[in-house]
């Protein structure tokens, strides 16, 4: 593991993780077990909110990550605002570009936007579960803090993805297309079939420990670059300007 925004994994381990563990297996080992010591009480938590806002995604990465990452709850705006994020080098096209840090909270805002439109969003769960994702809040463990969220605000839309049909691989590639090049709706099309009509939360737990690959997004290539070096200003200056075209921009906060 490479990605050391702190610059002390010698010292600390990955991440500053309480157990100082440098090992990449060790460190997903223990920090999935915190997450899945913790998922009901963090959709315990998600339940009774209302409405669900920015806050509320900080508070939910809060609960099951907290007991393995000191910062846990905290998002890179807070903890490395001049760091950029990338997955794959960010001179490769096919790599994945995150929101920049100071404009995550309009992005996760965007997206519980679009989530409001119930009728919308059944139609169109990848843009809410892509824009979440482009969000990349957090140093780690996003790709599970974001599905507790969106299954959250599925069932409030009145329907579900049925996560047992779809496959690992398919799914992140469809997610790393739908960050790149959201016009195309890839997420839209590969979620789609998989849309049911809501069940009971009871099952959430145990369908949620089954779903592979969730840290899909935060270990496998993460890099990052100065905010300030000016080859990643001109990524930020054409990339992901597209997705407004055909979508309504998020209101500004004044």
């Amino acid at each position: 593991m490479s990605f050391d925004p702190f610059g002390d994994f010698e010292t600390a381990g990955y991440l500053q993780n309480s157990l100082q563990l440098k090992d990449p297996t060790e460190v997903k080992e223990s920090e999935h077990l915190s997450f899945e010591l913790s998922i009901e009480d963090a959709l315990a938590y998600l339940a009774k909110k209302e409405p669900i806002d920015y806050k509320t995604v900080l508070n939910v990465h809060a609960i099951p990550f907290s007991g393995f990452y000191h910062w846990a709850g905290k998002d890179r705006n807070e903890l490395v605002p001049h760091l950029a994020v990338f997955k794959g080098s960010h001179g490769d096209p096919r790599s994945t570009v995150f929101e920049r840090p100071d404009s995550i909270k309009m992005s996760v805002d965007y997206a519980l936007k679009l989530a409001a439109d119930k009728k919308r969003f059944r139609d169109h769960p990848g843009g809410v579960m892509g824009q979440l994702a482009f969000a990349h809040p957090f140093l780690d463990g996003n790709g599970r803090t974001i599905l507790l969220v969106f299954m959250e605000l599925c069932y409030r839309a009145g329907f579900a993805i049925d996560w047992s049909k779809t496959n690992k691989d398919d799914y992140l590639r469809a997610m790393s297309d739908e960050i790149r090049e959201p016009r195309e709706r890839p997420l839209d099309h590969y979620l789609n079939p998989f849309v049911i009509d809501i069940s009971s939360r009871d099952e959430w737990p145990e369908t949620i420990s089954g779903i592979k690959g969730l840290d899909g997004l935060d270990k496998e290539g993460i890099t990052y670059e100065s905010l300030n070096s000016p080859e990643v200003q001109q990524i930020y200056k054409t990339y992901r300007t597209k997705p407004l075209d055909t979508r309504e921009p998020p209101e500004s906060d004044g």
